[in-house]
């Protein structure tokens, strides 16, 4: 019962008696990088000062004019760059971008639209299934699997 009354008798000091707050600031992390879209795509139209992909699909022919992979993020405050790998059928690596800068100056941008395509060419060599690989600060961000069929 003592040790109670000292316990009561401590907590109501604290509250009644002088304060004293200390806290370490700690800087703001680095905002998550969200990939909000990501697909693939035949075309890519001007949406207001953004793109927006046209023709969603993960099925291609021979003869298309090519496979684009879409991009959007949204909550962007940081420099940043981009790179898209795309992979043929069979693992081989067979186009891969340089990296894109994307927000140099370090504002905050509410959302970037970005896209890279793969030109395809109507040759069987082109058909099978590949895959595309999107890189933010050299790390993976996503990944898309498609086909590409013949006529």
């Amino acid at each position: 019962m003592k040790n109670r009354w000292i316990f009561i008798f401590c907590v109501i000091t604290l509250f009644v008696g002088e304060r004293c707050v200390s806290f370490k600031i700690e800087p703001l992390p680095e905002p998550e990088k969200l990939v909000k879209t990501l697909v693939l795509c035949k075309g890519i139209i001007p949406d207001g000062e953004l793109l927006a992909p046209v023709d969603e699909t993960a099925d291609f022919v021979l003869g298309d004019s090519g496979v684009i992979c879409f991009l959007e993020l949204t909550n962007v405050s940081q420099a940043m760059t981009l790179k898209w790998k795309w992979y043929a059928p069979g693992g081989a690596l067979f186009k891969e971008t340089s990296a894109v800068p994307v927000n140099e100056n370090r504002l905050y941008i509410e959302t970037v639209t970005a896209y890279d395509k793969l030109d395809t060419q109507d040759e069987e060599r082109f058909a099978g299934r590949w895959v595309v690989v999107i890189l933010i600060d050299g790390e993976l961000a996503g990944r898309q699997t498609f086909s590409i069929h013949g006529q």
